[in-house]
């Protein structure tokens, strides 16, 4: 199959997943409903091909989202975040030492590859510097594929729950789609900002430039809202794009390291909460937002999660951006030194 037919198809099977769970009203239906049902598709040798920039498109969209929310209010608020900052700090070393002590002395893997799975980074760096250092490429990847999936099918059922929110931003249909959004005349502008983020090396620039570019568009009187449409193409390609990586996956592997896979990220969860439990106390935050601010999913499902619910998307993008800068940048020098470490005591 030529991969215009494989992304096509691919597409459609995350809107078909989708739809499905819109119909049964699940919470952010077409983001959860495309994960899944690509992911038992991707397990049963379905290979789903969604392009780089599909995804680099899906991120500018949830940078626009995110920077529509901002105002005069949310801004005079960052200075007002020191405490939480540290908290992050300070619960991403937690996560990371005590899942690290699950996979070395439960899971039986090596130490660098211990390490390596219990870095909350991003599933597309980690990982493969990681593989370069010598890790174990089955036994380190799954658990941060694990870790995203999971993130993404417990926290909207858990949201539903606990506050009563719809199944997203979609409107039902008696009470009209939004098919034209407003300001979208602002989206022309959103190539130049991604493309003068990676000028200036702002993180995630794909995300981060068009979000402060619809930042500032808002503060000047213009909000942009997207189309219902955009929103749903947005979130079909995220849940697809997660699906798709179980492509082929050996079951022996998704029962033997998948079981210490599950039961590291449950240990991440549950410090997560604890975390968000003590900002909640501390700073009086909401728990519901501390929580999506301390998470360790991808910063844009976090973030559009955040959106969508209605819980403080500022807050939760600006922690989640903070998390994802310290550990990434810190991973290369921390792998390093197990390396050197672990070297040290073979000879």
């Amino acid at each position: 199959m030529s991969k215009p037919l494989k992304v096509t198809r691919s597409l459609l099977l995350g809107f078909a997943g989708g739809a499905v769970a819109a119909w049964f009203d699940l919470p952010l239906a077409w983001m959860l409903g495309a994960l899944v049902f690509t992911m038992v598709l991707s397990l049963g040798g379905v290979e789903i091909s969604i392009p780089k920039p599909f995804k680099t498109s899906c991120r500018m969209a949830v940078g626009v989202i995110l920077g529509a929310a901002v105002n005069p209010e949310t801004l005079s608020r960052v200075g007002e975040w020191p405490v939480s900052l540290a908290l992050v700090v300070a619960g991403v070393m937690l996560m990371a030492v005590l899942s690290t002590l699950y996979y070395r002395h439960v899971a039986r893997f090596d130490t660098l590859t211990s390490v390596s799975a219990s870095l909350p980074g991003a599933i597309s760096t980690i990982p493969m510097i990681a593989i370069d250092m010598g890790a174990d490429p089955r036994k380190m990847v799954l658990p941060h594929l694990f870790r995203i999936t999971l993130i993404i099918l417990i926290i909207p059922p858990l949201f539903t729950l606990w506050q009563g929110s719809g199944s997203g931003r979609l409107v039902a249909a008696e009470q009209g789609i939004d098919w034209w959004g407003v300001h979208l005349w602002a989206l022309l502008l959103v190539p130049g900002a991604w493309y003068l983020g990676r000028l200036i090396r702002l993180p995630i620039p794909e995300l981060t430039g068009p979000m402060i570019l619809a930042a500032g568009l808002s503060l000047g009187g213009f909000s942009v809202t997207l189309p219902d449409w955009l929103f749903a193409v947005t979130f079909v390609v995220l849940g697809a794009s997660i699906g798709g990586r179980f492509y082929r996956m050996p079951m022996s592997t998704l029962l033997g390291t998948g079981r210490h896979a599950l039961v590291g990220n449950l240990v991440t969860l549950a410090t997560t909460g604890l975390v968000a439990l003590i900002i909640h106390w501390l700073t009086g935050v909401p728990l519901p937002v501390a929580l999506l601010a301390v998470v360790p999913g991808g910063i844009a499902e976090m973030a559009i999660l955040a959106a969508v619910l209605g819980v403080d998307p500022v807050f939760v993008t600006f922690h989640q951006i903070f998390r994802s800068v310290l550990i990434n940048s810190s991973a290369p020098f921390i792998l390093n030194r197990v390396r050197r470490h672990v070297a040290r005591r073979s000879a």
